[in-house]
């Protein structure tokens, strides 16, 4: 159990977030972290009152957390020995409580991983059907060899099939960042 006197020590942020710690059992939401802080940043005077707020409010009355109201003043490595052994204490308690819950899956991040699937499985077909296509046109539509040059042919095979590939290429580059954005 912490007291009022091991409190005091250290940084306002620090006082707030300790104060959170010890009377709450969490740590402070945004909102009351900048209310808190804004009441007392620069006047350490204003921490005992501060604390009062925090003690009497709803939901310190609800949680009941053991406190000790001695505010005596302590050695400040005896304030910060505490200060440390409450944070730890709540952040073995919050990862306990990671440990023991289950993290259900997101429902847009599945269809969205489905929908993603779905549309590099059209594109792979896609490209199959391309490539197909350019090699039966390639078969078809290849003038006799005596009128074309064998280095004039693979010319020719070379830009369609790179033509087929930059266009994919950029539809699975679009892909991917939605995949990663």
């Amino acid at each position: 159990m912490i007291t009022i006197g091991e409190l005091l020590h250290g940084s306002d942020a620090d006082f707030v977030v300790n104060a959170y710690l010890a009377v709450l059992g969490r740590w402070p939401d945004e909102a009351g972290y900048d209310h808190h802080l804004a009441g007392i940043l620069g006047r350490p005077e204003r921490r005992p009152a501060a604390l009062q707020g925090i003690l009497g409010s709803e939901e310190a009355r609800l949680k009941a957390r053991p406190f000790s109201m001695d505010a005596t003043p302590v050695p400040p490595e005896r304030a910060l020995a505490a200060q440390l052994r409450l944070r730890t204490d709540a952040l073995r308690a919050d990862l306990a409580a990671l440990r023991d819950t289950p993290v259900p899956p997101s429902p847009g991040l599945a269809s969205e991983v489905l929908a993603l699937g779905t549309e590099l499985a059209a594109l792979r077909l896609e490209m199959r059907e391309r490539l197909a296509g350019l090699e039966a046109l390639i078969a078809g539509k290849l003038p006799p060899a005596p009128s074309l040059s064998p280095a004039l042919s693979l010319d020719y095979v070379n830009d369609l099939v790179e033509g087929a590939q930059t266009q994919l290429a950029h539809r699975l580059r679009a892909l991917e960042k939605r995949l990663a954005g």
